[in-house]
């Protein structure tokens, strides 16, 4: 049997979050502010509300906290999702990048520091390579 495959970009509302609606409260959104879409998958939820906290982007550290190897989440996260789980965690975090240049002020540092990166140029870098341009350009042609 098949079953729709839950991507990022199905899901992801905003990095910062956003008042839930009253429908969203009744179907159980946490303290008002979501942040992304429920899937009705309570392990796949988990998953993105760790992502979303943590901004790490290695399986291993998500597969600690989770209390499984990184076998177990990277299958759990192939069948749920259809991709491997380093590309659904690197999805997600880029949806946030994206977010958080699109909707705040912050500084390229503050937002390279936010989204996990150790320096600013590995995250410039990182960008670049995904984008093609830097991303303070990348903001402003947006913008």
């Amino acid at each position: 049997m098949a079953y729709k495959k839950i991507l990022p970009k199905d899901i992801f509302i905003s990095y910062l979050g956003r008042e839930a609606t009253e429908a969203e409260l009744w179907a159980g959104a946490q303290n008002g502010v979501i942040h992304h879409k429920k899937t009705g998958n309570e392990f796949l939820d988990y998953f993105a509300d760790l992502i979303r906290q943590h901004m790490q982007h290695g399986v291993g550290f998500y597969a600690k906290l989770l209390g499984v190897t990184t076998a177990e989440l990277t299958g759990c996260i192939k069948v749920l999702t259809g991709i491997r789980a380093e590309t659904w965690i690197d999805d997600y975090i880029w949806l946030c990048v994206y977010d958080v240049l699109l909707h705040t002020d912050w500084k390229i540092e503050k937002v390279a520091q936010k989204m996990g990166y150790r320096s600013i140029k590995s995250f410039s870098r990182s960008f670049v390579e995904r984008n093609g341009l830097p991303p303070t350009h990348w903001r402003w042609k947006q913008k």
